[in-house]
């Protein structure tokens, strides 16, 4: 006697699809405005274009060519600029924060005169929270200098 298949509402009890998932391709950024390289022989930065159907990128000052990357390697280098990106958005927001505590805090012992006619608790939690975001900023800065990616050809 043959098997029978079970009819595919019977499949997926669960309440899923019975189509299998299969995992996203992640799109990479689009670089309309070109890629910002740099001159391995004279350092001096550029936006390459990759929009030119030319087969070599070519330095406008030293006139040195170099190979143009191709989609894959394009897309990866998106992906590290839309993280250092994000990095730098990161390591922006407590340094702001930092600087408006930190005047808020100099506003506030200028109008009170002294740091005892502030009181304790104002002029501490002040104090503390100004250290602790210039720390927290440290760290954030650290962490987009490492995420940092040049391009060199």
């Amino acid at each position: 006697m043959a098997k029978r298949s079970k009819p595919a509402a019977r499949k997926n009890r669960r309440g899923g699809s019975s189509k299998k998932n299969t995992p996203k391709l992640v799109q990479a950024a689009p670089t309309s405005g070109g890629i910002p390289v740099v001159c391995s022989e004279c350092y001096s930065d550029f936006l390459f274009m990759q929009n030119t159907s030319s087969t070599s990128a070519n330095c406008p000052v030293c006139m040195h060519s170099g190979q143009v990357p191709d989609s894959g390697e394009v897309a990866r280098i998106s992906m590290a600029k839309a993280s250092e990106q994000k990095a730098l958005i990161a390591a922006s927001v407590p340094g702001v924060l930092f600087v408006l505590i930190g005047l808020f805090y100099m506003m506030q012992l200028n109008s009170a005169g002294s740091p005892a006619e502030l009181g304790p608790a104002l002029n501490y939690s002040l104090l503390g929270g100004t250290i602790l975001l210039f720390l927290i900023t440290l760290v954030f800065a650290a962490r987009y200098e490492k995420s940092r990616s040049e391009i060199y050809f």
